[in-house]
């Protein structure tokens, strides 16, 4: 090994340099720090997972809002709505229009997220912990409107089964913003990405 500072033969194990006296020790870790800089730098290792996550909720957003037109223009959401159908659920409509906005919504800011993500902006960590916190307010919200909706019935056994996967819905939204979001602000690779204004 030699010395970066005066280039001289230095010994294993030496903390200083016998010729110029320059800490041995600080050159090596310094060496170090850069080469696992380099590593954890880009858009790979976990955060592969967290674009496939935004993509995923791109499409399913999508898919969301593409029914949701389709039951308003259908009739299915006027059936349900209307106390003559027989099949009437009160506030039914209200709760799908709150669901439509939500989810156009969501598509909005998943679209930007992804958009930053590619980027690298500093802007993308900042915007996506508020994102998975909206997802689980969201998945609260839904399940507390779902669950105040008054059936019997064959509708009440559907809604039954509804909000039994709703909250399943919450507890993998919970889990999911707390990964993720611990990620965005512990990890190294995070913090070497996304540097640009």
């Amino acid at each position: 090994m030699f010395c970066k500072h005066c280039g001289k033969q230095i010994s294993e194990g030496e903390k200083f340099c016998a010729s110029c006296g320059e800490p041995i020790s600080a050159v090596v870790e310094t060496q170090k720090e850069t080469v696992n800089t380099k590593n954890l730098k880009g858009l790979g290792g976990w955060l592969v997972l967290v674009i496939l996550g935004l993509f995923a909720t791109v499409l399913f957003q999508i898919y969301g809002v593409y029914e949701s037109i389709t039951m308003f223009t259908d009739g299915t959401v006027e059936f349900l709505s209307d106390p003559s159908s027989g099949v009437y659920i009160p506030g039914y409509s209200g709760l799908l229009k709150f669901e439509f906005i939500a989810e156009i919504l969501f598509l909005g800011a998943a679209a930007y997220l992804i958009y930053l993500f590619f980027k690298k902006s500093k802007k993308f960590p900042k915007y996506y912990i508020p994102f998975l916190i909206a997802a689980v307010l969201y998945a609260i919200l839904d399940y507390v409107l779902l669950s105040s909706v008054s059936v019997s019935g064959e509708v009440k056994q559907v809604i039954d089964e509804t909000l039994s996967k709703g909250g399943e819905e919450i507890g993998r939204a919970i889990i999911s913003a707390l990964i993720w979001g611990a990620y965005m602000k512990k990890s190294k690779r995070v913090k070497n990405t996304f540097i640009e204004e």
